[in-house]
């Protein structure tokens, strides 16, 4: 143990010789303190003591230099990372030797000692004794940290107190304590018990276990415990520093040093503001500073401290404490004026001083100022408006503070004055309209009105009063930039020139004048002039007149009218000749020769003039006169049918039909008709007949030619004859190419010529030859044949007339079976054995000299494979015939109008072996199944329905006509003009389809109501019809002849109803009463033809009705030409109100008005009386469908019009039949509809230009008259 004691001291002195070595070498000692040779002394007497004492100790007769003792050296080796499990705790407190100079750790590495100079045997005393126990035995001995420095640790140690002979090595584990990191030093050393450890991280605390590695040794290891040295040269600055601001608090954070973290003792913190600093040691990597003040900019400079007190170089940062919201801004107040306001106020209590600006923003008229004072002026306002005023602070930050609000108005102003917004003022006889636009600029001050006055300087006419005027027009006060509005100034005289000028009103008072201006008044209507006629004749006559008796103005036109009611009969589909001419001459004419009078027509004429003002009234005398008969027109309704007879479909009748000419100038007296036919190659065909006035049946002669010559092109003219006019009247024609018929029968003796004995005729197994005939072209040209074959006795004959599908001379090809479907059924069907349109010649004719026939051999086609699977048509073809067979064969003749068949003839196969029949039989059979199927499928089917859903319009090729736009109703109307049959054959297809509409009547043809009915077959639809309230309970008192009509938004607007018969007209008023409703159009005059249309159920002016609790009093009766608008009162008990009453004159029963204007007008008056009431409109004629029917059409395809809407005037009807029978009753109603339409689409403004003649009020109680022009400008509702 002493040995090792004596060693240990020596180990010592020899490290404190290194240590002198290096220090003076680098100078490491402060020489500020202490000299060098003063260090040097101070090292060797600290050896020398040390050498002394080792050498009085180990009792050694001879000592050891210093230079002996550096020879000694140990190696040292760094060993890897060791595992965590070496670590074991050791408290044994070190003491450590501060050196930092890297430099003295790196020379004392390069000391070399050697060990082989040390020996423990010349050292040790041998006689001393040592004891060891088991554990000592296993780890070395006296381990210790001898020498600490910042980035080394000196170790020594004593191996294990056994007596070892043999070498040992050691492993030295390093383990930083901070995350018990260890790392390997392992190396074998002879006897070294010494081991610097380097590249350590000061001011970090560190395990050592040190093991004696040694097969007989199970070493557990040594553990000590040491630290590095703090004392750093220097330390690095923070990293990462963040900043926080607040209004009042900054948080600062930051990461360590990168360099020497764990030599951080604590941070300086030092905060100025301006020139103030406050200094602060934290421990912390956060510091946060307080009770800042606002919107202020601090500095901040933070170092780190070390152990040994180094500070680093330091991080500074500035920083702003952020704005605190500011509070609204105090004690505002605001000047107006009228077209600026001055704001004023006061700073904010809180954040006044981080103020940027102030934003002052008003509304409406969104403005926005930027102010940094606390006061602003804001211009370019409107007068007398409303502000809100809307303050608030925007700090440093652009944060908004509180807003304040104020509510405000901008003071008055007077407006400026009018301003005259047309060329020229709109003046009429006694009006003078000004428009003035009214500017209001930057003014909001309420306008309350215009006044506008007129000043008359001169008169231009005479015969009247001349009047100033003058005229106020309230103005809205709700207007905004601008204004318009009219002042019309009334009651000024007729063609005089006045001054007019304007001023406006305000809340501030009255504006200047607008400027003069010149306007001149219209002229007068002058009065009607005096007319005669003279030299009349049955063609001409001459009217003459005189000028007006009172002129206002410029005479610039006269209008001449005179009208025609014609003496003659007329049919009733004939389109009515109230004939109307209107003639127009200059104001110097006084003469008019007519030279194209109708004969046999009483005429009326009227007159009137027209200066710049207008046309002035017609002169109340009329002139009468009536003309002599004279030559009759054409016939009417002049047609022709070509039918199939009734007993025989194959034998045609011709029958001709004509009317009454329409112009027939006198008493008929009798018809002549005359045929003349021609055919080329043929002798021509005429006749003549001749029919009295006693064959005419219902204005109509109907007769049968019969069947006509085929394919001749014949001429029929029809001429009247009238009493007391020698000649005929205007003859009316018929072109007639006269259909093909069906081929006559060849002549027998023909047939017998070229019938060849089927014995000795050409043949083989599957072919014949034969011979066949020609048909004669007696009934129309012969065009195709066909070959018709089958086994004998299944070979019917046919004969049946067709017609035409194209003009290509194709025929529809009667059904038979191919080749190939006849073989199927052993040809027990006939086939058909040529192509389709076969012509024999010239290939197939045979010419015998004085005879020809067709020579054609069956059977010889043995490609027949293709049937009619992929197409709808047949592919026939001559196929071969079947062995040892008799068949008959037929030649089947066409013409364009019908094919007949020969008679048979008669052929035979030549034998062979017989094959088995089943599979022709099974196919018969099948094909016989599925034609009894076809046929049963079809008898089930309703012929009706049929045709109903060919005739849908959904469908494909439907000839019902779908709805149209604009362009493409006039040229629907065109196709009309060009092709006459179109339009009655629409009419037609709505009468068709119209039958299905045809719905239960059943209340109405109760005999308690029979009786109520005009006529037996116009009868309302018990869903439809209009039920009236019970009347002591009796069930039939409920019942009127009058249905609800759906309109144009599909929904209940009219009720078309039966012209009131007497017996019926409590009935008709209560309705009225009833439904509420306000307005009735009777379109039927009481009585026509000198028949009862109407019972005269309203009272005229200054009558009352009373029927029962109804009572029913005329107040007023306006009379225009075309209609005459009535205002009734209807009172029920103490309830009153008015109705009105339009009654439009000019419609003939069962036909139309002659012109469309007047029509299209009446539907606008209609709308206009019902504009705001909701209720029906009760129409009604005579029997309540046709003028009724009428009228409701039109009227909804012109809101169809008026909605750019298509359309549909053949829907438009088929609908008004759903809810009543046959509304619209006959074509002329239904071609009027089409052409009312037509008139409003090729001139759109016919309406706004149409000006309805002066009318003569009658009012209750008064005898005077007051003339009343209503506006032109009617719109289309």
């Amino acid at each position: 143990m002493r040995n090792m004691v004596r060693k240990k001291r020596l180990k010592v002195l020899i490290y404190a010789l290194q240590i002198i070595y290096v220090l003076s070498e680098n100078n490491l000692i402060d020489h500020r303190h202490i000299g060098q040779n003063e260090t040097v002394n101070a090292s060797m007497k600290i050896l020398f003591d040390l050498n002394a004492e080792y050498v009085v100790s180990s009792e050694l007769n001879n000592s050891m230099s210093i230079k002996e003792f550096l020879n000694e050296a140990t190696e040292f080796e760094q060993n890897e990372l060791l595992p965590n499990d070496y670590l074991k705790n050791n408290d044994t407190n070190i003491s450590i030797l501060d050196t930092t100079n890297n430099d003295f750790v790196q020379k004392f590495e390069h000391i070399s000692i050697s060990s082989n100079e040390l020996k423990d045997n010349q050292i040790l005393s041998e006689d001393i004794l040592m004891t060891c126990n088991e554990e000592d035995r296993k780890n070395v001995q006296n381990l210790t940290i001898d020498l600490v420095a910042t980035e080394w640790i000196f170790l020594s140690w004593e191996p294990p107190c056994d007596n070892i002979t043999s070498e040992l090595f050691y492993t030295i584990d390093i383990c930083l304590d901070s995350n018990q990191l260890c790392f390997s030093r392992n190396r074998t050393i002879v006897k070294d018990t010494q081991y610097n450890a380097t590249d350590l991280e000061p001011c970090n605390n560190y395990t050592f276990i040190v093991k004696a590695i040694d097969k007989d040794l199970n070493s557990t290891g040594v553990i000590v415990t040491g630290a590095t040295s703090s004392n750093i040269t220097e330390i690095g600055d923070i990293q990462k520093l963040v900043a926080h601001t607040a209004s009042s608090t900054i948080k600062l954070s930051w990461k360590s040093p990168g360099d020497y973290p764990t030599c951080v003792n604590h941070y300086l913190v030092a905060q100025c503001l301006k020139n103030i600093c406050n200094n602060a040691s934290i421990t912390t990597e956060e510091y946060i500073s307080s009770n800042l003040e606002p919107c202020e900019e601090y500095f901040f400079i933070i170092k780190a401290v070390s152990i040994n007190n180094k500070q680093s170089n330091g991080v500074d940062i500035t920083l702003k404490t952020n704005s605190p919201k500011s509070s609204r801004p105090q004690n505002p107040t605001v000047e107006a004026n009228a077209f600026s306001l001055v704001i004023h106020w006061e700073p904010p209590e809180i954040g006044a001083k981080c103020i940027k600006y102030y934003r002052v923003t008003i509304d409406p008229q969104p403005k926005t100022e930027q102010v940094t004072g606390i006061n602003v002026t804001i211009s370019d306002l409107y007068a007398c408006t409303p502000y809100c005023i809307y303050i608030n602070a925007v700090d440093e930050d652009n944060n908004d503070g509180e807003m304040i609000t104020i509510d405000t108005r901008t003071a008055s102003t007077v407006s400026k004055s009018p301003i005259l917004n047309m060329k020229e003022p709109i003046v009429t006889t006694h009006d003078i309209m000004l428009s003035w636009k009214i500017e209001k600029g930057n003014s909001n001050c309420t306008l309350t009105s215009l006044k506008a006055m007129c000043n008359a300087t001169m008169t231009n006419g005479h015969g009247y009063e001349v009047k100033n005027g003058e005229a106020e027009v309230h103005i809205d006060s709700h207007i905004q930039d601008e204004y318009f509005t009219n002042s019309i100034i009334k009651n000024v005289s007729p063609f005089t020139t006045y001054i007019c000028w304007a001023y406006v009103l305000n809340e501030a008072g009255n504006s200047e004048l607008s400027k003069l201006i010149s306007v001149t008044t219209s002229e007068d209507i002058p009065s009607a002039p005096f007319l005669n006629v003279t030299n009349i004749t049955y063609s001409q006559f001459i009217f003459v007149w005189e000028p007006p008796s009172y002129l206002a103005g410029n005479l610039h036109e006269f209008e001449l009218v005179f009208e025609g009611e014609i003496c003659f009969y007329m049919p009733d589909w004939c389109k009515p000749v109230t004939l109307k001419t209107i003639k127009h001459f200059n104001g110097s004419t006084f003469i008019f020769e007519y030279l194209n009078a109708t004969a046999f027509t009483y005429y009326t004429a009227k007159i009137k003039a027209r200066t710049s003002a207008g046309w002035g009234s017609y002169n109340n005398d009329l002139v009468l006169f009536k003309t002599p008969a004279g030559v009759p027109g054409m016939v009417s309704n002049f047609s022709y049918s070509i039918v199939n007879n009734e007993n025989n479909k194959n034998v045609l009748n011709t029958i001709l039909t004509w009317g009454i000419p329409c112009s027939l100038n006198g008493i008929l007296e009798y018809f002549n008709v005359f045929v003349d036919g021609i055919r080329t190659n043929y002798e021509p065909h005429s006749f003549t007949l001749q029919f009295l006035s006693n064959d005419v049946k219902n204005d109509t002669v109907i007769t049968n030619l019969k069947e006509l010559k085929a394919e001749y092109n014949y001429i029929i003219k029809v001429v009247t004859k009238v009493q007391g006019v020698q000649d005929f009247g205007i003859p009316a024609f018929k072109n007639i190419s006269y259909p093909a018929g069906i081929p006559p029968q060849p002549d027998e003796d023909y047939i017998k010529s070229i019938t060849i004995d089927p014995a000795s005729a050409r043949r083989t197994t599957t072919t014949a030859t034969l011979l066949l005939p020609l048909f004669p072209n007696t009934n129309g040209d012969i065009i195709y044949y066909s070959i018709i074959v089958s086994r004998m006795n299944y070979n019917i004959p046919s004969s049946i007339r067709f017609n035409m599908t194209n003009n290509t001379n194709h025929i529809l090809w009667p059904n038979i079976s191919s080749w190939k479907e006849a073989m199927l059924q052993d040809f027990t069907i006939p086939y058909q054995a040529t192509r389709l349109c076969w012509n024999p010649y010239p290939n197939s004719v045979a010419d015998y000299g004085d005879m020809e026939a067709v020579k054609y051999t069956l059977g010889e086609n043995t490609n027949c494979k293709e049937i009619s699977s992929n197409t709808n048509k047949r592919i026939y073809c001559n196929g071969p015939l079947k062995p040892n067979t008799w068949y008959h064969v037929r030649m089947r003749a066409f013409t364009r109008g019908g094919y007949s068949d020969s008679t048979t003839f008669l052929i035979k196969t030549n034998a062979e072996i017989d094959i088995v029949l089943v599979s022709g039989v099974v196919f018969g059979i099948l094909f016989l199944g599925i034609l009894s199927t076809i046929m049963l499928l079809f008898r089930k089917c309703s012929i009706r329905a049929i045709l109903r859903r060919f005739l849908h319009s959904d469908m494909s090729g439907s000839p019902v006509p779908t709805p149209f736009s604009k362009k493409k109703f006039i040229t629907h109307c065109q196709q009309f003009i060009d092709n006459p049959g179109k339009l009655s054959n629409e009419f037609q297809l709505l009468q068709t389809l119209s039958i299905d509409l045809q719905m239960p009547t059943n209340t109405a043809c109760l005999q308690a109501n029979k009786k109520k009915n005009r006529y037996s077959d116009i009868l309302p639809y018990d869903f439809s019809r209009v039920k009236l309230e019970v009347i002591e309970n009796d069930p039939n008192t409920d019942y009127i002849n009058a249905s609800f009509i759906k309109g144009y938004s599909g929904e209940n607007e009219y009720i078309a109803c039966q012209g009131p018969k007497e017996e019926t007209t409590f009935d008709f008023w209560r309705m009225i009463e009833q439904y509420d409703i306000n307005v009735i159009v009777m379109l039927t005059e009481l009585v026509e033809k000198d028949k009862e249309k109407c019972h005269q159920y309203f009272p005229t002016i200054r009558e009352t009705f009373k029927y029962e609790n109804l009572t029913i009093k005329c107040i007023s009766e306006l009379d225009y030409r075309s209609y005459t608008q009535r205002t009734l009162v209807l009172q029920k008990e103490n309830k009153k109100r008015n109705i009105t009453h339009l009654h439009f004159k000019q419609w003939p029963d069962h036909d139309v008005p002659e012109d469309f204007e007047p029509i299209i007008h009446f539907c606008q008056i209609v709308h206009r009386n019902v504009t705001g009431n909701k209720g029906y409109i009760v129409i009604h004629c005579s029997a309540g469908i046709g003028r009724t029917g009428t009228l409701i059409a039109i009227d909804i395809i012109l809101q169809h019009l008026r909605d750019n809407k298509k359309l549909d005037v053949f829907g438009t009807v088929y609908r008004l039949r759903r809810d009543r029978i046959n509304m619209v009753q006959k074509e002329s109603q239904y071609a009027y509809i089409y052409n009312c339409t037509k008139q409003v689409l090729k001139n759109p403004y016919c309406l706004k230009n149409y000006k309805p003649p002066p009318m003569n009020p009658v009012y209750e109680n008064t005898s005077r008259k007051i003339r009343i022009v209503p506006s032109s400008n009617i719109n289309l509702h």
